[in-house]
């Protein structure tokens, strides 16, 4: 994301919360957001992950002061980190630039922050979504293909003989040869659990691996891991829960940053905790608080959106 870009979003954000904004102002706003798909881009990952742009001013904060944040000498990009902070929100300079992140919301389907979604496809196939997931669907005459571009998905797949089923994901492509398989990748770590019937793997460096039924393997830009049985913690999250055991903290905290509003840090120094349990992942805050009776860490909380996991 360039550096206009940032500049102009700061500029409204600061307006349109300072309580001072008119309607011409509002009107003036909404042109800019739909001049260009990058705008409205902007706006809607904000509002669906921050809730900004949805309150047209900011709790406890004059528009003097957010004013004065604008003006500051400061880059735009360490402004709109202020403002945010300010309002009661607070955003990373990562979500502004990750290009993924706003090229997700122009996803054929999408799920946002908490958010798992059954999606049914023309020909009688289903989706389900995780939080924080988004796909392409291109089906034709040859083949029925999903791209997904971010998250996690549960497929079940409908028969046809003609047409084979395949995920494509920035590392790989499945085929599958069942009915029921489920495949996860985010930023290039990923996972595949074949449910019932085979799924064919292909990394884009010509490696492949036939999955059986009743096994999972983790991939990552390297190579494969090793394969293993599936376990029920594997698709847990359709029914809404986390299940873990004998896990890193790391990979429990990579399962919350799904259903959590804002940033979600972990300090490397407490990652490799071990965690056993079954959480409900609709109430990530709670799953931190029982984390923090049970092992030696401390939970800091700074506006409710910004929490950082450190050693006790």
């Amino acid at each position: 994301m360039n550096d206009e870009l940032i500049d102009s979003a700061t500029h409204w954000y600061v307006l349109l919360r300072s309580g001072q904004a008119t309607a011409a102002d509002w009107q003036r706003y909404h042109q800019w957001r739909a001049s260009d798909p990058r705008h409205e881009a902007l706006c809607q990952q904000l509002e669906t992950r921050l809730g900004v742009f949805q309150i047209p001013q900011a709790q406890g904060v004059s528009g003097k002061v957010l004013q004065q944040a604008l003006d500051a000498p400061s880059s735009r990009r360490q402004v709109l980190q202020i403002a945010l902070a300010g309002a009661g929100v607070a955003i990373g300079a990562a979500l502004l630039a990750k290009p993924m992140g706003l090229s997700e919301l122009t996803a054929d389907v999408r799920t946002g922050t908490g958010e798992r979604r059954t999606v049914t496809l023309a020909d009688g196939s289903e989706l389900l979504l995780n939080a924080q997931s988004a796909a392409d669907i291109r089906f034709d005459s040859q083949r029925r293909l999903v791209r997904l571009r971010e998250g996690e998905l549960l497929a079940k797949v409908a028969s046809d003989r003609n047409r084979p089923f395949l995920i494509q994901t920035d590392h790989a492509r499945l085929h599958a040869y069942g009915n029921r398989f489920l495949v996860r990748e985010r930023e290039g770590q990923g996972q595949v659990v074949a449910l019932s019937g085979a799924v064919q793997i292909d990394r884009q460096d010509g490696e492949r691996l036939q999955l059986a039924a009743g096994h999972e393997v983790h991939y990552d830009p390297t190579g494969f891991g090793p394969v293993e049985a599936s376990s029920s913690a594997a698709t847990a999250w359709v029914d809404g829960f986390l299940q873990v055991r004998d896990r890193p903290l790391a990979e429990v905290i990579e399962a919350l940053r799904p259903y959590h509003n804002g940033v979600l840090r972990l300090d490397p120094a407490v990652a490799g905790l071990r965690v056993s349990g079954l959480y409900r992942l609709d109430n990530p805050q709670q799953i931190l608080d029982t984390l923090a009776r049970t092992l030696p860490i401390h939970i800091t909380r700074r506006t409710g959106l910004w929490v950082t996991v450190s050693a006790a």
